[in-house]
């Protein structure tokens, strides 16, 4: 693929401190789920040997965020999340703080909770499956011609999400096998995502 996966293309702010006391529990039962059906993870074979996908959840006014390259890690503690509380997708830059930095995909996670206040919970998995079976399945797509972690894709992101509301999910055809999806809970984000991966196997 012509982009290299988990290289962050944004300018950002960053404060090394842990910012979370342990994992919000809805975020580890999926993120074990979605690592048992290799959507997030890290394996030689796939996007040149970087870990991929990536969770985040809302707090307050900011969001926790997995941290870079944690994909392949089988759990989680409290040190592999950041805390995203300040940005602007107009500048490509943000503001973080935690043990270690913020995905490459915070970017895109933001410009979803921007365009629904309601949103509370964004998962970003990598699954083949879905991603071919994108046109059948009848979903929402980006450009292929628009890369992960530009200000495009982020705006692009932000007013699809704006017209399809607080529950949804897209194909990112410029971005190999990506797929995000998210929703006012944990478990409506994660069903979206399983719903989809069952009607492509028909």
């Amino acid at each position: 693929m012509a982009e290299q996966e988990g290289v962050i293309k944004f300018s950002y702010e960053f404060e090394k401190r842990l910012t979370i006391s342990e994992v919000p529990w809805e975020m580890q039962i999926w993120r074990d789920l979605f690592v048992g059906y290799e959507l997030i993870g890290q394996v030689p074979d796939r996007y040149g040997g970087f870990g991929f996908g990536n969770l985040s959840c809302r707090v307050g006014e900011a969001f926790s965020i997995t941290a870079s390259q944690t994909g392949g890690l089988k759990r989680l503690t409290a040190s592999d999340y950041a805390l995203v509380d300040d940005w602007s997708l107009d500048r490509n830059h943000l503001s973080a703080s935690g043990v270690k930095e913020p995905s490459s995909e915070s970017l895109t996670h933001a410009a979803i909770y921007d365009s629904c206040p309601s949103v509370r919970f964004v998962f970003h998995v990598h699954s083949p499956l879905i991603w071919h079976a994108r046109g059948p399945l009848g979903l929402p797509e980006t450009s292929a011609e628009i890369p992960y972690g530009t200000v495009l894709m982020a705006q692009t992101l932000k007013k699809l999400a704006r017209d399809i509301g607080s529950d949804g999910i897209i194909a990112m055809a410029g971005h190999e096998d990506g797929i995000i999806a998210w929703s006012t809970t944990a478990m409506g984000a994660g069903s979206l995502i399983f719903r989809a991966l069952h009607q492509q196997a028909g």
